[in-house]
């Protein structure tokens, strides 16, 4: 019993010394709603995200995010959605003093330099993980989404 109580003791203080990995998701949505995000109608942008893949690396990191970006203001009371905006986008971040940040971002353009755009600045994984063939994926993670960033709207305008 002994023996077993300090082996769980060291192993506890092993773990607590045991540097970790900066959280890679930190900076991601405050990005998101700086430089993807439109406020168009004097409204103010609030943003979800799926993680598509992330590629970590020592100092840097590729993240690839599906994000879904919305204005939201009030109207007569009434909560309203202003300019929004769903697409994919390739985030890249550096390591820096234990944290993340992201030091810039690419997205598709748009008609036909969408698909060269995707297989150009995003990984297989993250393609194949944006199911776009999928109605039932995409229409899954739009009303996901959607409810995310309305909920962190109500809060924000105290309308719970």
């Amino acid at each position: 019993m002994k023996k077993t109580f300090i082996l769980v003791l060291i192993l506890a203080l092993l773990a607590a010394c045991t540097p970790t990995s900066p959280d890679y998701r930190a900076p991601v949505e405050s990005y998101l709603v700086e430089n993807i995000g439109q406020a168009n109608f004097g409204g103010k942008v609030f943003c979800a995200y799926d993680v598509l893949e992330a590629d970590l690396r020592t100092d840097d990191a590729d993240v690839y995010v599906w994000a879904l970006c919305a204005e939201y203001y009030l109207e007569d009371g009434a909560l309203t959605m202003g300019t929004a905006s769903s697409l994919p986008v390739a985030l890249h971040l550096q390591e820096s003093n234990g944290q993340y940040v992201v030091t810039g971002h690419e997205i598709p353009g748009d008609g036909s330099q969408y698909w060269p755009d995707i297989q150009k600045f995003f990984s297989a994984e993250a393609i194949q993980n944006m199911c776009e063939t999928d109605a039932d994926c995409c229409n899954e993670r739009a009303a996901r989404l959607e409810n995310a960033v309305e909920e962190k709207a109500r809060e924000y305008y105290d309308l719970k």
